[in-house]
């Protein structure tokens, strides 16, 4: 079959609605006529911030529902730090909760469990991540903030216990090869990123032969108060949340702190099918910006996404699942980092409609470019966030999260309680605008991942359904 046969089949849905039938439905019940169906209702987050003598960012949001609190530690100590080392960053953050110069693994363990606190810990390019979640009652508090102070400053590292750390990455990375959405990820990553920094996340294939000497170097420098941005929120006063902070970094080392990576440049498009058993492909088109969150071009970017596939009602879930019965699942997730913006969208379907599903989630694409969005879009995807954004909300582990990716970001401490109506001010031509300057020509990568199949053309959609 050729591709012009595979081709041939154009969007349905080329442009948007122009009437908004469910809020049309919703103002005509009784249980509505006393809400604002036309303005969500503002996010009351207000949070303070300062920075501490070391050279810590902090941002804090005072809850006094609940006597707990949630803390989020995030170091620039990201896998883009391994150089020459693959999982060197990894290696670290995993080994750190393996005892302490005066409690043992288990010991330590101990001591957290038996205070109900919890400690995370995750890693990406950018970031090496330990969270924690505690009671805040008398002595409690104290008792696992000091634990957890020895576990950043002064980690045991012992030979044999980082050595299990490495089987585990290893075995774990292993893993990660069967996951197809882990792989069509890496490979995107890998081309975007090549000769970047950030490459080195995706290319480790296993952990390298690292000495524990190269695990205790990092830390030392990796981890430094003045690399390190916090977010917390939870039962405490300002006087008591900086205390918290100062009791925790006070042993840390100071002066170092990552640079920022330099911002991803153009790459060369890339079509790639990784071939694998299964009765489905799962496929991902993925465009590249060198476009950051602090830039204000990065809110329409945030809308249009959604628009395009952040909720069922979007134009690409109604084409792909509604009109044409081709998937049950597509998404789309606009991923942020200190290198530009990537846009992924992801979907599955049958073998023999991969290369048609990709021109036709393209084709969505360019009618995005060439018409722009409805206002009815618009506003139905600013609710969809303002939704979103409030269910995180009232997540304080989430809250923490973001408030510590904002401070990292350079975003201002009121970023939350603005968004909303930065969003709401951006018109249909704006963003019609948007697309054009950043996305037309933005190479496209397409990677899939499942059975080879001969190609067929997509089946016509049935007239009822449309």
């Amino acid at each position: 079959m050729t591709d012009d046969q595979i081709r041939q089949p154009a969007p349905v849905l080329c442009q948007g609605p122009a009437i908004d039938t469910a809020r049309q439905a919703m103002a005509r019940l009784t249980s509505t006529q006393n809400v604002e169906l036309d303005q969500p209702p503002a996010l009351l987050a207000t949070a303070e911030r300062w920075e501490t003598a070391e050279g810590t960012k902090v941002t804090f949001m005072a809850a006094h529902d609940r006597p707990m609190i949630d803390l989020v530690l995030r170091f620039r100590a990201g896998s883009a730090l391994d150089g020459d080392h693959p999982g060197l960053a990894a290696l670290t953050l995993y080994s750190l909760d393996q005892g302490t110069q005066t409690l043992s693994a288990a010991q330590f363990a101990e001591h957290m469990a038996a205070r109900g606190a919890i400690v995370g810990r995750s890693l990406s390019e950018e970031y090496a991540t330990i969270t924690l979640r505690c009671l805040n009652t008398p002595g409690l508090l104290r008792a696992v903030s000091q634990a957890l102070a020895q576990m950043l400053a002064r980690p045991a590292f012992r030979a044999e216990d980082v050595a299990v750390i490495r089987d585990r990455i290893a075995l774990d990375q292993g893993r990660q090869k069967l996951n197809p959405l882990a792989r069509l990820i890496n490979t995107t990553t890998a081309h975007i990123f090549s000769g970047h920094p950030y490459a080195s996340h995706a290319d480790a294939a296993i952990i390298g032969p690292l000495t524990t000497d190269q695990v205790r170097a990092f830390h030392a420098k990796a981890y430094s108060a003045s690399n390190l941005v916090i977010g917390l929120v939870g039962d405490l006063s300002r006087d008591d949340a900086e205390q918290l902070v100062n009791d925790l970094i006070g042993d840390l080392p100071r002066q170092w702190a990552a640079q920022p990576p330099s911002m991803l440049t153009e790459q060369s498009a890339l079509s790639r099918h990784i071939a694998h058993p299964g009765s489905a492909i799962q496929a991902m088109l993925t465009l590249a910006v060198p476009v950051l969150p602090s830039n204000p071009v990065y809110a329409a970017l945030e809308l249009l996404t959604e628009i395009l596939g952040g909720n069922y009602e979007a134009r690409l879930p109604q084409e792909l699942r509604h009109v044409r019965g081709l998937t049950y699942t597509v998404t789309t997730k606009l991923r942020h980092s200190d290198a530009g913006t990537l846009l992924h969208v992801h979907w599955d379907v049958a073998p023999q409609y991969r290369e048609a599903s990709h021109a036709l989630v393209a084709g969505m694409l360019d009618c995005l470019h060439e018409f722009g969005p409805t206002q009815v879009e618009c506003d139905m995807a600013v609710n969809q966030i303002a939704a979103r954004l409030h269910r995180e909300m009232a997540d304080s582990a989430e809250l923490a999260a973001t408030l510590a990716t904002h401070s990292h970001q350079g975003l201002p401490a009121d970023y939350l309680t603005t968004h909303l109506d930065r969003l709401a001010s951006l018109t249909p031509a704006h963003l019609r605008e948007v697309a054009q300057v950043w996305w037309r020509n933005a190479p496209r990568v397409f990677v899939t991942f499942g059975p080879d199949a001969e190609q067929s053309p997509l089946p016509t959609p049935e007239l009822a359904q449309r």
